[in-house]
């Protein structure tokens, strides 16, 4: 999950088709320093590692699921924004409020780049090779990295009001970014060449997420409905039942039958708002993530097929397997 939206769950669902309330199981209390507060969070697809951005400019690693703290990063006195795995794992990409941005080896801790993009970063995303990295900015065009000689391949061509998302597909041939002037956009992943737009979505894009076959992009936002479009054409292909609360974040599960989305109250961030799993076939709600005192603040699909999901508590991030 992206790490804008830390502020995720409520018991309000206003679906015709009824869903089912999911158990939440506590798996892990990993300990976090008192004045260390954490914003949001993000897991490996193995699961083997955790990564939070704290509250204190820090962002802390632990193995998982040992709960073994690995390591401890930061981004020199600036806030974190944003907060990415790779697909394997294996490279950790943070980029902060400032505009500066790092890549750390995982498990080694080692730095792999360093760089500055002169505004905030909105989000991160390395491609599944780890070949190439982009680069969501606010108020300006999203860029495109050789993370192999650690310099800018190109600037992506929306002008107006920066990226709010951007993701590889999974076989590593697209890269979509989410632009603040409503337009979606698909390029060719390696050279940033622009393929094909779509100007259906008429509010702001927060999320977005490929099928596993990398034949849909999952969008949603302020317009408070999730869409399907075919990244070859541009071409809204679906959309799925409107709710009522913006979209925040979006996962597929990895054999595409299932989507989380995370949702947000965007007339008060402090309010309750649902996490629900979709069927993705039939188009409805399976179930609803909910359990008294939990608020999500990151997670995952496995490769194993299970949902993990993080939320905070005084001193530690907790993390929760979905039954």
């Amino acid at each position: 999950m992206t790490p804008r939206f830390s502020r995720l769950l409520a018991i309000v669902l206003l679906l015709a088709t009824p869903s089912i309330a999911q158990t939440l199981k506590l798996e892990k209390n990993l300990t976090v320093p008192p004045d260390a507060e954490v914003k949001f969070a993000t897991i490996t697809r193995k699961g083997d590692f955790v990564a939070a951005a704290c509250k204190d400019g820090r962002v802390r690693v632990w193995a998982f699921p040992s709960g073994e703290p690995r390591h401890s990063f930061d981004l020199t006195d600036q806030p974190i924004s944003a907060l990415s795995f790779s697909d394997d794992g294996s490279l950790l990409a943070v980029g902060g409020e400032r505009g500066a941005g790092k890549i750390w080896g995982i498990p080694s801790g080692k730095l792999k780049l360093e760089f500055t993009v002169g505004t905030a970063i909105r989000a991160l995303a390395v491609s599944p090779d780890r070949s190439l990295l982009a680069i969501a900015r606010a108020e300006m065009p999203a860029e495109l990295w050789d993370l192999s000689v650690g310099r800018l391949i190109t600037e992506l061509p929306a002008k107006f009001s920066g990226s709010l998302a951007v993701a590889f597909s999974p076989d590593g041939q697209r890269l979509v970014s989410a632009d603040g002037d409503t337009e979606i956009r698909f390029y060719e992943a390696q050279t940033g060449a622009l393929r094909a737009t779509n100007s259906d979505i008429l509010l702001e894009t927060f999320a977005v997420a490929f099928s596993p076959d990398s034949q849909f992009l999952y969008v949603g936002g302020a317009d408070k409905t999730i869409s399907a479009i075919d990244p070859l054409s541009g071409k809204t292909v679906r959309k799925f039942p409107k709710q009522s609360f913006v979209v925040g974040d979006l996962g597929v599960s990895h054999d595409g039958k299932s989507m989380v989305a995370a949702y947000f109250d965007a007339n008060d961030f402090s309010n309750p708002a649902p996490v629900l799993l979709w069927d993705v076939a039939a188009g409805t709600v399976r179930s609803t993530i909910q359990q008294k005192g939990f608020t999500a603040n990151g997670g995952q699909f496995l490769n194993d097929g299970r949902l993990l999901l993080t939320s905070s508590a005084t001193g530690m991030l907790q993390v929760w397997s979905v039954h």
